[in-house]
């Protein structure tokens, strides 16, 4: 999840000051830049509001702790999540699930692969998942955590959406997905809301 250079809007009682945001989950800050940003006193309570292609994305909440024209780091700082902001995440994940491959005599034949990485419209595959169909798309079964039942799920490679990785690590695929199911479709943005909480709140403590 990539935090920096954020689109961003401070709020200060009636002053509203756009500009970039930076935040560090690892020491609990944030750093506005803009062009003009008001010098406030150490303590400060402030709201900066962030956003990704003008969606808003996270609310920052915190304490002024350095102020200048131009800088203002915010410390401590709490997040909360934007309704639907889930659809602006990729975030990693192991989910394990069941390849569809329809054999010449033996029918459907499921193999094993694993979900590293999804967002609302990509999942992140190792395994033995490269297509075999002339449209380039594979079909998934998974279950929980990310669906509350077994579901199909239709993807489709690019040919461009290769990782390799490094060592011991198994290369990887980015499939855009074709098909959910409408109500399990929610399931899934459940699923990566969750996990975004999850990792911020642990990030944070």
């Amino acid at each position: 999840m990539n935090l920096s250079h954020l689109e961003a809007v401070l709020y200060f009682d009636k002053v509203t000051v756009k500009g970039i945001a930076d935040i560090s989950l690892s020491d609990r800050s944030c750093a506005f830049r803009s062009d003009f940003v008001p010098i406030l006193h150490f303590g400060s309570e402030v709201t900066v509001v962030t956003k990704i292609g003008g969606i808003p994305f996270l609310k920052v909440t915190g304490s002024v702790y350095l102020s200048s024209k131009r800088f203002m780091r915010v410390q401590p700082i709490t997040l909360a999540l934007f309704k639907n902001a889930e659809r602006l995440c990729e975030v990693p994940v192991e989910v394990y699930a069941e390849k569809i491959s329809k054999g010449f005599l033996s029918g459907r034949k499921r193999t094993d692969c694993t979900i590293v990485a999804c967002s609302a419209k990509t999942m992140v595959l190792t395994g033995d998942v490269y297509p075999e169909r002339g449209d380039n798309t594979i079909e998934l079964i998974i279950a929980d955590p990310m669906f509350y039942d077994e579901t199909s799920v239709r993807l489709k490679y690019s040919g461009d959406g290769m990782l390799f990785g490094k060592g011991s690590k198994k290369t990887r695929y980015i499939y855009k997905i074709v098909k959910i199911e409408k109500r399990s479709y929610s399931d899934y943005m459940r699923f990566i809301r969750a996990c975004t909480i999850d990792r911020l709140a642990k990030s944070l403590r």
